[in-house]
């Protein structure tokens, strides 16, 4: 975090005004661009012949939507917060403003334990915040962040964005004077290409679910008035839209660049890769390609797909001098040994997610900046992806898993009983809980061996089926207990498992994103305040793309659409008790935890700030002494 009046000084220059911090009120008018960061919390997707290791795409998509408002009256980018909660200021305290540095610090540098290695450093080619978010959001910078303690949407490289009275337009402002790398102007325009090449790759090489998101805009509809403009259209009302633009499609790749790589790749293209997947796997490799067409604090230095990412300050930032030199990402193989690496001083930023060493860091008084993860552990069911033919389809199959798995003996055997259990799509204490949704919940099937072994007999007798249940899940601790505790209570009541463990890009993402070639997997949704819609809507929606169980119900399709316009925090919460009314009659897939997950930091690092999803922006980070 450099200074406020330093940092104040550098925007007048780059952008001949004063930006604002955007207050927590329904009726402020405009989500302004770069405020000083809140400082650190204390206490949270393959496979050619090609050539380079970048995952490929199962042709689906995935998350979308969050509100705002306006009208002549704008108004602001900001998840609803109840009036009695505590909104962080706009204005750091005092002491906060401290520190910083005026060039960057020659030799200051962060070791990073990340969750996964990461395979690509282009934004289409990532399957998530967890899988090299963090990594992408340095190099490419993002249009939007946002505050999981204020909920609410702010600007970033955006200065404003606002929206109509019913969600229907929405209104994007950047600022002039940022370039990218090799020189180029960012303008309006490169937004607008950007968002349009997560649709075009689709299918084909394309692994981040966001393209499901991009779907949301009537591009035919949608205007570019100038270079600082967009006037977003949109199918329908959106209130959280601000979330497309703080995912990776919020990280704009210059598309002049991604033009002159795609007419080099022509000749080389060939039925089975194409010109756009040849380009995505260069880009995933090449320090030079990405410093060119990126404009964010860092700029790569080296990287080597599922292992390490070296990254280093660039030195004409947009947004001012960037203070830490370099950043290393690498991955020790779990948050257990994340955090024991971190505790031995090899690391001095740390991704922790899980409970056992949550309890363990706060004991020891760690530095914690963290969120708790609705629907973070789930046992996703394969109801027919792609059309495809499986024992999951039939809600019998659903019924029996729910009343097999006792979550609190998963809970024991993984996590010595520190796990957080829980039936509901959100979590009691969580900004979504409401008690309609929990009432919901409850009436799900209860565990019951019996009821659920009679329902696999019945099964078995009915089709013939052997009951034979593939399951995959990563070989990451603490995965191998949670699946060995499901695998065995799923024995008991006659499921046949056959399990497979690997690393979750070479082996989970490629088995359920991919090929969807599974018939229960371990996984994660993650819905925090940032991403509830977009998540529930890519997942399972009928007609989503990035639908990666299969699940289809009208019922369900009306109950997400009632997510996108639930402008207030009241309707929001009774839109997604809706969709837990709606999930518990049909059981798309079994929710069995929250998880927390975020950063361990060393007490000298500050000044780190949140983007979205526990992705984490060092952009204005320092080292104190």
């Amino acid at each position: 975090m450099r200074s406020w009046l330093f940092k104040l000084l550098a925007l007048l220059m780059v952008f001949g005004l004063v930006v604002a911090a955007c207050g927590n009120d329904d009726d402020d008018g405009v989500v302004t661009a770069p405020d000083e960061p809140a400082p650190a919390e204390p206490a949270d997707d393959d496979g050619d012949d090609e050539p380079a290791p970048a995952p490929a795409d199962d042709g689906d998509d995935e998350p979308a939507p969050e509100p705002a408002d306006d009208g002549d009256d704008d108004s602001a980018i900001s998840a609803p917060v109840e009036e009695d909660e505590d909104v962080a200021p706009a204005v750091p305290a005092e002491e906060e403003l401290a520190g910083g540095c005026e060039a960057t610090v020659s030799g200051t540098k962060i070791n990073y334990a990340n969750f996964s290695p990461n395979a690509s450093m282009d934004p289409t080619a990532s399957s998530g915040s967890l899988v090299g978010g963090t990594e992408l959001v340095n190099v490419w910078d993002v249009l939007m962040t946002f505050d999981p303690d204020a909920g609410q949407y702010n600007g970033h490289v955006a200065e404003s964005l606002t929206s109509n009275d019913d969600f229907t337009e929405w209104t994007l402002k950047i600022p002039s004077g940022i370039t990218y790398g090799n020189g180029d102007a960012f303008i309006a325009q490169d937004v607008i290409d950007h968002m349009q090449r997560f649709l075009e790759g689709r299918g084909n090489g394309v692994t981040n679910t966001i393209a499901g998101s991009v779907q949301a805009i009537n591009f035919e509809e949608t205007e570019v008035p100038d270079d600082n403009t967009i006037i977003f259209r949109l199918h329908q009302p959106w209130s959280t839209f601000s979330l497309v633009l703080g995912d990776e499609a919020g990280m704009v790749v210059n598309p002049r660049v991604i033009a002159q790589l795609l007419e080099e790749e022509a000749a080389n293209a060939t039925e089975e890769v194409s010109a756009e997947k040849l380009v995505r796997n260069r880009m995933s490799v090449s320090p030079d390609l990405v410093n060119a067409a990126s404009f964010g604090p860092y700029e790569v230095v080296e990287v080597e797909p599922n292992v390490r990412t070296l990254l280093k300050a660039r030195d004409d930032y947009w947004g001012g001098p960037v203070c830490i030199e370099e950043i290393e990402f690498t991955f020790p193989g779990s948050s257990t040994a994340n955090w024991e690496s971190f505790q031995a001083g090899d690391y001095n930023a740390a991704f922790l997610r899980d409970p056992r060493v949550f309890a363990d860091a706060r004991e020891a008084g760690a530095a914690l900046n963290t969120e708790l993860q609705n629907v973070g552990g789930v046992f996703l069911i394969n109801n027919g992806v792609r059309g495809a033919e499986r024992i999951g389809q039939d809600i019998r199959i659903r019924q029996a898993i729910h009343h097999a798995v006792d979550r609190q003996i998963i809970n024991e055997r993984a996590f010595e009983g520190t796990g957080i259990v829980t039936n509901a799509l959100a979590h009691e204490g969580t900004l979504m809980w409401s008690q309609e949704l929990q009432d919901c919940a409850d009436q799900e099937p209860a565990y019951d061996p019996d009821t659920a072994a009679a329902l696999v007999q019945e099964v078995k007798d009915e089709t013939g089926w052997d009951g034979s249940l593939f399951f995959v899940y990563t070989d990451q601790d603490p995965a191998p207990a949670i699946g060995q505790a499901f695998e065995g209570m799923l024995e008991r009541v006659g499921f046949d498992v056959t399990a497979e463990y690997g690393g979750i890009t070479t082996v989970l993402i490629p088995r359920v994103i991919i090929q969807a070639d599974y018939e229960v997997s371990g996984w994660g949704h993650n819905m925090d305040g940032a991403v509830w819609v977009s998540s529930l809507n890519q997942n399972y929606r009928s007609d989503s793309r990035s639908n990666r169980t299969g699940f289809g119900h009208p019922d369900m399709d009306d109950a997400l659409t009632g997510l996108y316009g639930a402008g207030t925090l009241e309707d929001q919460r009774a839109a997604l008790a809706a969709v837990q009314c709606v999930w518990t009659e049909h059981l798309p897939t079994m929710i069995w935890s929250v998880n927390e997950e975020g950063l361990a930091l060393a007490p000298n690092v500050k000044g780190v700030q949140r983007s979205m999803t526990t992705l984490f922006l060092f952009g204005n980070a320092y080292m104190e002494n």
